[in-house]
């Protein structure tokens, strides 16, 4: 005998359409789908520069065997499940007056999700995000507020057996930020509030709750060239509904302590990387994260 043949088994014991195992699978897709939501490069409540052009590509990696569950517990995925999450992500900036700028942010990913049973994966472009920010207040404290919306530019499959590269919805966020430069000391803090509306999935006939949406951050200067971030970010989810009903495996809840380092090659190139390592959570993927990103301001 060897270790893989009760796997075997037991995978053989189960059929791949048995309700329970899809309706199962159906959730934790659609969870690992939301978790990797794009995320909007953080430049905190400062605005780019009337007529600057900010283009960044970033490069995401994730491969875990955990995950939080409904109540926030960290467990194993069910059936030996792995999630691997691959994802390249260009994101395009425009200062459009000294107090305006907007964001739009397309994404590509290879995700996967595994388990005994069967290997499942999908590559494809995302959801499209676009962001409007404007500055309200410049000093003594930097406010601007903003608003996000997500579109269902990426594919949405109804089926258990196939992971989606979108969630499918549309999605409306609105926040505030708060920012001020710590000079003389090269230091800054940020911090941001929000707000997500978000719309029911037609083709599952789930309505996902709204969510609050927060990062706070503190970041250091070390000489001219390299730059030190640590930041607090997360999001709080409500109740989610399919057919009148509570499904609380579709609520979801995520803290990351997320430090970082950039270097800037000149004063117009760097690049970035950073670490987000998750907290708690609910029905969320657990473990840290490696994003990358290269940015080029002209």
């Amino acid at each position: 005998m060897n270790g893989n043949e009760p796997v075997a088994i037991v995978a053989s014991a189960r059929p791949r359409n048995h309700p329970l195992r899809r309706l199962t699978l159906t959730l934790l897709i659609l969870a690992l789908i939301l978790a990797t939501s794009a995320r909007l490069s953080e430049a905190g409540a400062w605005i780019v520069p009337k007529g600057t052009n900010s283009f960044k590509v970033g490069f995401m990696f994730q491969d875990t065997t955990e995950r939080y569950f409904i109540d926030g517990s960290r467990i194993p995925y069910f059936f030996d499940g792995r999630n691997r999450t691959r994802a390249l992500f260009f994101e395009y900036i425009r200062g459009l007056t000294d107090r305006w700028d907007v964001k739009v942010q397309f994404p590509l990913f290879s995700i996967s999700f595994d388990d005994f049973a069967a290997d499942r994966t999908t590559n494809g472009p995302g959801d499209l995000r676009v962001e409007s920010r404007y500055n309200l207040v410049r000093d003594p404290l930097v406010l601007t507020v903003g608003g996000t919306i997500k579109l269902p530019t990426g594919e949405f499959i109804n089926d258990a057996e196939i992971v989606p590269v979108g969630e499918g919805q549309y999605d409306f966020d609105l926040f505030a930020e708060v920012g001020r430069s710590l000079w003389p000391v090269p230091g800054y803090v940020t911090g941001k509030i929000g707000y997500r509306w978000r719309t029911k999935n037609k083709e599952t006939n789930i309505d996902f709750g709204d969510e609050l949406i927060w990062h706070a951050e503190f970041g250091y200067q070390f000489g001219a060239r390299i730059n030190t971030k640590l930041l607090l970010r997360g999001l709080y989810g409500f109740e989610s509904r399919s057919f009148d009903l509570s499904i609380e495996s579709l609520r979801r809840e995520a803290v990351y302590l997320e430090p970082g380092v950039s270097f800037a090659f000149t004063p117009t190139q760097n690049v970035e990387v950073t670490v987000p390592i998750s907290l708690r959570g609910r029905n969320w993927p657990a473990g840290p994260v490696l994003n990358i990103n290269f940015t080029q301001t002209f």
